[in-house]
């Protein structure tokens, strides 16, 4: 399998990346603009060298000529620095022309080369290398040349052109005549010579990337790794921690970013310290509770053991069998109740009938009522909807509320289960005409064990508890009333339906 990369390693390629893309779309445009410019450039100082050319042959040519790429025309100076003898040369051509031109015998050109004079001699010999000129009186007469100029027409267009030579460089010309026609300059530059400046554009463009892209590498391993700080202190505060420590983190030293991490966290350590807080509590009462049973069974088996009697031994074992049942109750109830427990989601809620539920649950419980002697009516509204919720769970919240009604209710007595609808929702309401329960300890009968005092009747104190969870686990309220008439107690569920 292919190792996942750290969150430092995605942000420093996917930064080298971006910046990388960035750089090189940017050099590339700049590059591409560069090249145009140069090419513009010494297009327009071709054109500017053969019109300057023109007005040194031809001083009285006046004839206005746009010069390519609108630049200002060289001075003549700058001609003349290049060539410095050019006026004697064109004075000593146009003598021979004159001198030959009776006899019939063309006249061979001048040829213009470096002075060989000067401490510029090598500067202008490298560019007279890339630069020729011709000067013809006419179509067919070469006047003057430079000393790499052929002797035959470079290129027979005006204005721009390109040929190849027979060594295969590439020329481009700029070919011009006077406003008589009488002279045509002609004026080559050497394709390698544009190429090398690109080259030397492109080789500065490319080097800051080149010798920047370890220095930007660094400095962004360093950028992020300062950035990242937090979450290694955060890691580190958290592998430190001991078990039981639950203590909310710093949330308002977190960095902007962290923070919704950092109070999720908080959230989290919340709700385990909330459960196991629950648990700690669950497990104290549990073993305080189980130990009442255990003694009990181990009193009446020692008595049992130690009966003279057939009615003391058999009194003895009646006390155990009592007692072995109360603690499998206490078990059943306290299994119920750690599964109902821990914060979650109603799980397999399904739509089920609620009238069902409790035809079903009373049914179970009306042996027991019989029993006792007591009257148990059943009321449901017909035609009432189906309630998305836990069928289990509803008929245990049921079956819970109508099992203390019966144990809490004397001999002969009176219990009434009705469900029907209201305005609010759906109501599951079981009263009884018992002993009732005082009003200040209606709230507490729901905690976990407790009993109130006075009452002799077995139990476990879970009953009401495991209610409330099942009611909560459905988004219910249930709560403890007075009973009809005023006798007894009512418990009053209230469900959306």
């Amino acid at each position: 399998m292919i190792a996942r990369l750290s969150l430092s390693r995605r942000l420093l390629l996917t930064l080298l990346f971006g910046t990388f893309a960035y750089w090189a779309g940017v050099a590339w445009f700049t590059l591409r603009d560069s090249v145009d410019e140069v090419y513009e450039l010494f297009d327009a100082h071709l054109a500017q060298t053969a019109l300057a050319l023109l007005r040194v042959t031809d001083p009285d040519d006046k004839d206005p000529i746009a010069i390519p790429g609108n630049r200002e025309s060289p001075a003549l100076a700058e001609i003349f620095t290049q060539w410095p003898d050019l006026p004697e040369r064109l004075v000593k051509s146009r003598s021979l022309a004159a001198n030959t031109a009776g006899q019939g015998v063309p006249p061979l050109p001048v040829v213009a080369g470096p002075t060989g004079q000067g401490p510029n001699h090598l500067l202008y010999a490298e560019y007279e290398k890339r630069l020729r000129y011709q000067i013809w009186n006419g179509v067919d007469h070469l006047l003057l040349k430079s000393a790499n100029a052929p002797a035959t027409v470079m290129t027979g267009q005006d204005g721009f052109s390109e040929t190849t030579d027979s060594q295969g460089q590439i020329w481009r010309h700029y070919a011009v005549w006077d406003m008589h026609h009488d002279f045509r300059i002609v004026v080559s530059e050497a394709h390698d010579l544009r190429n090398s400046l690109v080259r030397r554009i492109a080789l500065r463009l490319v080097s800051p990337l080149a010798l920047g892209l370890p220095l930007l590498i660094f400095l962004l391993w360093l950028a992020i790794g300062r950035g990242l700080v937090p979450l290694g202190t955060l890691a580190r505060e958290m592998a430190n921690r001991q078990p039981d420590n639950l203590v909310p983190l710093d949330a308002a030293s977190a960095p902007e970013e962290v923070r919704p991490m950092v109070l999720a966290l908080n959230e989290l350590l919340q709700r385990m310290n909330h459960t196991l807080d629950n648990e700690r509590r669950f497990t104290a009462n549990a073993a305080h509770e189980l130990r009442t049973p255990l003694a009990a069974i181990q009193a009446h088996l020692h008595a049992a053991r130690a009966a003279d009697g057939e009615a003391e031994r058999m009194h003895a074992m009646d006390q155990l069998q009592r007692s072995v049942e109360r603690g499998i109750r206490l078990l059943g109830q306290l299994l119920t109740l750690a599964r109902l427990d821990p914060e979650q989601a109603l799980p397999d809620a399904q739509p089920v009938s609620l009238g069902e539920v409790a035809q079903t649950a009373c049914a179970e419980l009306a042996p027991l009522a019989l029993q006792r002697e007591q009257v148990m009516e059943l009321d449901v509204e017909p035609g009432l909807p189906p309630l998305l919720g836990n069928a289990d769970m509803l008929s245990m919240l049921i079956g819970n509320l109508v099992d203390n009604a019966i144990r809490y209710t004397q001999r002969g007595g009176h219990i009434g289960v009705s469900i029907r609808r209201e305005a609010a929702g759906l109501v599951v309401e079981v009263s009884d005409d018992g002993p009732g329960i005082p009003e200040a300890q209606r709230e507490r009968v729901f905690e976990r064990f407790y009993r109130i005092a006075g009452h002799e009747k077995p139990g476990t104190g879970l009953g009401l508890a495991i209610c409330r969870r099942v009611a909560e686990l459905h988004d219910a309220r249930i709560a403890i009333t007075g009973g009809p008439g005023g006798l007894g107690v009512s418990a009053r569920v209230m469900l959306a339906g």
